[in-house]
């Protein structure tokens, strides 16, 4: 019927499902025997199928990186512990709110923003510092949260310095949420920032989050945030996708 799945092809779905989960789980999964993923031929051929109606390979799928207990937590994440960071106040209270923790709680922190953008064309990531800054394609299928998380994964490898702690600015409320509230059920995206956090823990060195408001004018978010929309096909493109993005999108466009 139309508008309906029939169960061979829900048969199908789910078994690709599977599949996907398998890869990305990776060492953790029950068909990983000696560090490689033992799939029939024919499950093989599926996944690779699939996976290129989304321009990409097994090979780009987040995994599940190996993240230690973390006691004490992996960071200190601020989302709604200061003035600034109500969206109700007035802009020009705001910003000046915000400069004034800057000043007050993380003058000796240096700051890093991060944006995403989505568009009906594509998907990017930015992210910004005093000293540099990155803009990069990723692929559309990646949902928005998805994006926002793969541009702190950026930041801490290219932007941060290893001789100051680090302020990380997102405007992702949502992302931010998650990697405080990390748990096994965390997306992959999740689980792959916190792995990146515990390395840079174990040399001593403390990463915050603080969330800002978009479209408030805070001059780094608005910064990051031009940087994000203003990719185009020449900027360069990062593979990675989300296994939950992928599925998700299986669910809802049903052969």
């Amino acid at each position: 019927m139309s508008g309906q799945e029939i169960l061979s092809d829900k048969i199908k779905r789910l078994a690709l499902q599977f599949l996907i989960k398998q890869y990305a789980n990776h060492s953790f999964s029950p068909l990983m025997v000696n560090n490689e993923l033992q799939l029939l031929d024919k499950d093989e051929n599926i996944l690779k199928n699939s996976l290129q109606n989304y321009n990409c390979s097994p090979e780009h799928l987040l995994t599940l990186p190996i993240v230690p207990r973390h006691d004490p937590p992996l960071c200190e994440i601020f989302l709604q512990k200061f003035r600034f960071q109500n969206k109700e106040n007035p802009v020009s209270l705001i910003v000046n709110d915000f400069s004034d923790c800057i000043n007050r709680f993380f003058s000796d922190h240096y700051i890093i923003a991060t944006d995403a953008s989505k568009s009906h064309v594509s998907t990017s990531i930015a992210g910004i510092s005093c000293n540099q800054s990155f803009s990069y394609r990723i692929n559309p299928i990646n949902s928005v949260f998805t994006a926002e998380v793969l541009a702190i994964c950026v930041a801490i490898d290219e932007l941060a310095i290893v001789d100051k702690d680090i302020l990380i600015l997102s405007d992702s409320f949502s992302a931010l949420n998650s990697l405080k509230n990390l748990n096994i059920h965390s997306t992959y995206a999740i689980q792959r920032l916190a792995s990146k956090l515990f390395v840079r823990q174990t040399f001593n060195q403390n990463i915050t989050f603080l969330w800002v408001p978009g479209h408030s004018e805070i001059l780094w978010n608005e910064k990051a945030d031009s940087l994000a929309k203003n990719t185009t096909e020449l900027s360069q493109f990062i593979e990675w996708i989300s296994p939950e993005d992928v599925i998700a999108n299986l669910k809802n466009n049903p052969t």
